[in-house]
């Protein structure tokens, strides 16, 4: 029987120790680089409950049976909804396996204060889903059944009529200030983590009103009362409630919600999610979830989701500048 030198003996090991070592990796690799090779992670900016995160837990499972993988819901409020994302351009890993829902504060938060990321070279636009419409909602108690009676009680009463809505900095923030500014109704302005918070106010009566993106459930709970729209139309489903520019206030607001990844994806990867995300658009639990928070159905490639971040970048910025919001940087 052949016997092994000390140093033969050392290399056997050492080459046995190197096998174990590099086994693991081996084994987690997926054959022929396949994506993806294990469940993917989809960061919500609002907390559980709000319309983003009830809409975004029916589109995840459809898009899930493309990708063959799960996709987590996994909810990350803060910053006026701009955590989530901003983590991912600041320090997220480009390797596809966690994605961020991005609202269009994310393009004005950083106009207001210092934030460590930005969201024009951090981030790879994957895909805009939805946008949200948005109201003046007071009520159903209320004593006031129009917009002037609202705005005059505004203005007999400085700061003691409270609007609230999600984060500063947010759409429904800047539509706040606006209506103020344009109509002279001296509006407080009372932000939350997340729409869900915001209803909870509402409905508690901790607030007068609500111009958020989630406002339809409590109208169709017969809580609250509309008393504008702040959309291009009026809403289908509420033909007798009159848009802000129809009331002679000209202004619109309307907030567009994607999917972003870290900068540095590599493309086939982007084009495998948005393919998958794009699929799940047609699913009809998600679609009932649209009708049901009265979310615009606005789909977007990556690349012209991109051209409209471009776009909301300089415009959010002017509107914030405009507004003296930008001096509180």
């Amino acid at each position: 029987m052949p016997t092994l030198s000390l140093s033969s003996t050392k290399r056997l090991l050492f080459g046995l120790l190197a096998a174990w070592a590099v086994a693991p990796v081996m084994a987690q690799a997926p054959a022929g680089g396949a994506y993806p090779s294990r469940p993917i992670t989809l960061l919500v900016p609002f907390p559980p409950g709000s319309a983003t995160d009830a809409a975004v837990r029916a589109l995840a499972p459809a898009a899930a049976k493309t990708l063959g993988q799960t996709v987590v819901v996994e909810n990350r409020p803060g910053a006026g909804g701009t955590l989530a994302a901003g983590q991912l351009a600041q320090n997220g890993s480009p390797d596809g396996y966690t994605l961020a829902v991005a609202p269009a504060t994310l393009f004005k938060v950083p106009h207001l204060q210092k934030v460590p990321y930005d969201p024009m070279t951090g981030l790879n636009y994957v895909m805009a889903f939805s946008a949200y419409t948005f109201a003046l909602v007071v009520p159903e108690a209320s004593p006031w059944k129009t917009w002037q009676e609202f705005a005059a009680c505004a203005k007999a009463n400085p700061a003691k009529v409270n609007v609230g809505t999600t984060g500063t900095g947010s759409s429904g923030h800047v539509a706040i200030h606006l209506l103020a500014q344009k109509t002279g109704a001296d509006l407080n302005f009372i932000p939350y983590k997340g729409g869900a918070e915001v209803l909870q106010a509402f409905v508690g009566g901790h607030i007068n009103a609500v111009i958020d993106g989630g406002w339809a459930q409590v109208e169709r709970q017969g809580k609250g009362r509309v008393l504008l729209a702040f959309t291009d139309k009026r809403l289908p489903r509420l033909p007798n409630v009159p848009t802000a520019r129809e009331s002679g206030i000209d202004m619109v607001a309307n907030s567009p919600i994607g999917i972003v990844v870290p900068k540095g994806v590599d493309p086939k990867i982007l084009r495998t999610l948005h393919d998958a995300f794009k699929g799940a658009l047609a699913d009809p639990t998600y679609r009932k979830h649209l009708e049901t928070f009265d979310l615009d159905d606005a789909y977007l490639s990556g690349e012209d989701y991109f051209k409209l971040a471009s776009r909301l970048w300089v415009d959010e910025k002017r509107n914030l500048d405009a507004l003296g919001l930008t001096g509180q940087k």
